[in-house]
């Protein structure tokens, strides 16, 4: 459930970018029958629809296809990404501008909760044996670690004007 501005409703429609990936597989399978529709997005086939899912064709980092994608939903998980160091351009394109895409999608859908996919390279050039909080300041080890920390920046924007609920997860390992 939602609860804020004096209502609660009920979270109807999840989104997960990137559900073709490692974790967006796990993921779609553990929310299944969670909530009433469950949308799987990615621009890599994802296979049938199961009971209560939405197959939905995305590539980030067009406008459109993240806004048509984001249309009636009430929270995304943003998993979709380049998920290891690559070059500059694919970074960009993806992390970067694509989810610049999904939060603005958000935003103009009225999508009330965002869940962003960071990682621990946004904080990697900390001595591994210093203890960390989340406050300290991101020092990113490489183009990947750059490109998570603008998620949790635009994030941070988007939750401070656009009044969204937003929460930056730094994924430390999946296996």
């Amino acid at each position: 459930m939602i609860v804020g501005m004096g209502s609660v409703k009920m979270t109807e429609r999840v989104l997960i970018t990137g559900a073709a990936g490692r974790i967006g597989v796990i993921l779609r399978a553990g929310l299944r029958g969670i909530y009433p529709t469950l949308r799987v997005a990615d621009q890599a086939p994802l296979g049938d629809a199961h009971d209560g899912e939405e197959i939905c064709l995305l590539d980030i980092r067009d406008p459109a296809s993240a806004l048509a994608a984001l249309k009636d939903v009430d929270c995304v998980v943003h998993l979709a990404a380049i998920s290891d160091e690559d070059h500059w351009q694919r970074i960009w394109e993806t992390n970067i501008l694509g989810s610049f895409h999904v939060f603005e999608a958000a935003r103009i859908n009225r999508t009330r909760r965002f869940v962003f996919a960071s990682s621990n390279h946004v904080v990697g050039f900390y001595e591994r044996t210093r203890r960390l909080d989340a406050t300290v300041p991101p020092r990113p080890d490489s183009r990947y670690g750059v490109s998570k920390s603008f998620g949790e920046n635009l994030g941070r924007y988007y939750a401070d004007k656009h009044g969204m609920s937003v929460a930056c997860l730094r994924i430390g390992s999946f296996r």
